[in-house]
């Protein structure tokens, strides 16, 4: 059985010890060690060819952010995880790298000393993200993957609601990502125009501190206003929500207006927020007029999400499994006939932009064609 390689890169010995304890409970995972201020660090990772590298950061102002993108730029197939405190700086320090291209990150302590009591949530976090880093390094022939599924889908055809011949107008945006899916968010949102037509709402798999910061980032690099939901909130066209970190995020109705409900429920696939829950909900509010994006991702959530509206008669695009930093999400998406429709995230922003668009000038057209007949009628 071959061995994961996993190159632990932390200043701190105690932190150090407290995920070395925890992955030596796998015997198929070997552990190695280095300081952020290593001397040698580029070769031991060309001699010893980890699999996946952990790396600290703890803030804006910490070595690691050097040395992931000296790493994204010299080994660009190597995964690496963010280890950081749970905290504000920690926060900023997680959302800058993973738009960097860091794939995931592990929350520890804000204080050093408490790594120790922190085993449990190091338990639950670190070996499932280990299996599905080392699995992101061996790419699969995607493409082949991709013509397969478009050719032979996985799906009951009298379970959904065929795609329509003319489009419905788009008057719902919503996106859905995990492992992946923040880089590909900020390149989407800095694409769309400031006079979008409908909103957006997004979940992304994020703890509280961070879906916050995540929100304040995107706003400064989009020309749309983007805001971490809260409960109540109306739904107004240009304005992208993202769903606030452990609160599910829910499109729900009042007698005047479509509205954004946030709650701490059960948890839907072990998460909160969900992608199934926000997407189940836009179809029941929105129905056809739904355009639903599933970005890169492991797992199953959005699965469920993105039948929901495909049976409103809504619409289903996904990230092109090949730009993906973990492509078994929009794959799964494909698989299941859900949609033959994939495009880079430059492409996404485009298909947004145009779906809504195109939905704007029929509700225009609609508009105009009634004041005509009620001139007439009158």
């Amino acid at each position: 059985m071959s061995r994961v390689k996993v190159l632990i890169i932390d200043n701190n010995i105690l932190v150090r010890r407290a995920v070395t304890s925890v992955l030596n409970k796998h015997k198929d995972i070997e552990i190695l060690w280095l300081t952020d201020d290593s001397a040698d660090m580029e070769k031991v990772v060309r001699h010893q060819k980890p699999d996946v590298v952990l790396l600290s950061i703890d803030d804006m102002h910490s070595n690691g952010l050097t040395i992931l993108s000296n790493f994204r730029s010299r080994f660009p197939s190597l995964p690496i995880v963010i280890m950081s405190p749970r905290s504000t700086e920690g926060a900023e320090a997680v959302i800058t790298g993973l738009r960097m291209g860091a794939i995931d990150f592990v929350t520890k302590p804000r204080h050093s000393n408490l790594i120790l009591f922190a085993e449990r949530h190091l338990e639950k976090r670190l070996e499932p993200i280990i299996r599905i880093a080392s699995k992101i390094k061996v790419r699969k022939k995607l493409d082949e993957e991709i013509l397969q599924s478009l050719i032979q889908p996985q799906k009951m055809f009298k379970d959904l609601t065929e795609q329509p011949s003319i489009r419905s107008s788009v008057d719902l945006v919503v996106i859905g990502g995990c492992t992946g899916g923040t880089k590909s968010l900020f390149t989407i949102l800095s694409n769309l125009p400031e006079n979008l037509a409908a909103p957006i709402v997004i979940v992304q798999h994020l703890p509280q501190t961070y879906a916050k910061i995540l929100a304040e980032k995107l706003n400064a690099n989009t020309r749309l206003m983007v805001r971490e939901a809260s409960n109540g909130i109306a739904l107004q066209e240009g304005d992208v929500w993202i769903a606030p970190g452990g609160y599910h995020c829910e499109i729900g109705k009042t007698s005047y207006q479509p509205v954004l409900n946030t709650h701490r429920g059960l948890r839907e696939n072990n998460m909160r927020p969900s992608i199934d829950i926000l997407f189940r909900s836009a179809a029941e509010v929105y129905k056809k007029n739904t355009l639903g994006v599933i970005l890169s991702g492991c797992g199953k959530d959005g699965l469920a999400g993105a039948r929901a509206i495909k049976r409103a008669g809504g619409q289903i695009i996904v990230q092109d499994p090949q730009t993906a930093i973990a492509p078994e999400l929009p794959l799964s998406i494909i698989q299941k006939g859900l949609t033959k429709e994939y495009f880079s995230p430059e492409e996404l922003a485009d298909e947004i932009t145009n779906r809504v668009r195109e939905g704007a000038s029929k509700s225009k057209a609609h508009s105009q064609d009634t004041m005509v007949g009620n001139v007439l009628n009158f």
